[in-house]
């Protein structure tokens, strides 16, 4: 018993030999950081002087990171605007706005997520555009578009349906038909979107 004892209060000396410590806090005044608060120069200097190897190998995979990371969003952005371009291309007379509302369109009206319309979506997507032909028309053009005959169209041909729909090329350049009323639509979005609060208001848009 005597032993058991013992070696409790030399377990309890041993615990209180090597107390929990706090790390210091640092406070640094305001002027020694910039608005978006990076270190200043001087600052920075004074920090890698205190930083251990340990810290300052932290510090550069860190950096990598955002420097990598900075990287991959540019390709993204480079990649979008180049497959833009290349559809931008493909529709004379569109520009990346019209592709850009008949995209949004197309995932508003895609109730399936499954990145095609059927029939109903795709006559929905005519009425939010203030498109007013028949449904018999609608139902030819929309098989006509579907090549596999499965009851869905993608959105490559979602976007040739719309824009040969009653298109009339008359010089390759202007559209007409379903075609021009998607660039008014898109156009009007723009310009609404443009306008301050104040401005829609004085549009009665409210």
């Amino acid at each position: 018993m005597g032993n058991y004892i013992s070696n409790i209060y030399s377990n309890l000396g041993r615990f209180f030999e090597y107390p929990v410590k706090r790390k210091p806090i640092c406070f640094y005044r305001q002027e020694d950081f910039t608005a978006t608060g990076d270190p200043q120069r001087r600052m920075t200097n004074i920090i890698n002087a205190t930083m251990t190897d340990y810290d300052k190998l932290v510090d550069q995979f860190y950096k990598r990171l955002a420097e990598q990371r900075q990287f991959n969003q540019d390709m993204k952005d480079k990649d979008r605007r180049w497959s833009m371009q290349k559809v931008v291309e493909r529709f004379p007379g569109w520009n990346e706005v019209t592709i850009a509302n008949l995209h949004s369109l197309f995932l508003l009206f895609d109730n399936q997520s499954n990145g095609m319309l059927g029939f109903d979506d795709f006559c929905a997507v005519l009425e939010s555009l203030g498109e007013e032909s028949g449904l018999d028309q609608r139902k030819e053009k929309f098989i006509a578009a579907d090549s596999d005959n499965d009851g869905w169209i993608t959105y490559d041909e979602f976007l040739s349906l719309v824009y040969n729909y009653d298109h009339q090329p008359a010089n390759g350049i202007e559209v007409t038909g379903l075609a021009k009323l998607c660039n008014d639509v898109a156009d009007n979005i723009q310009f609404v979107s443009n306008l301050t609060v104040g401005e829609q208001l004085e549009y009665g848009l409210f």
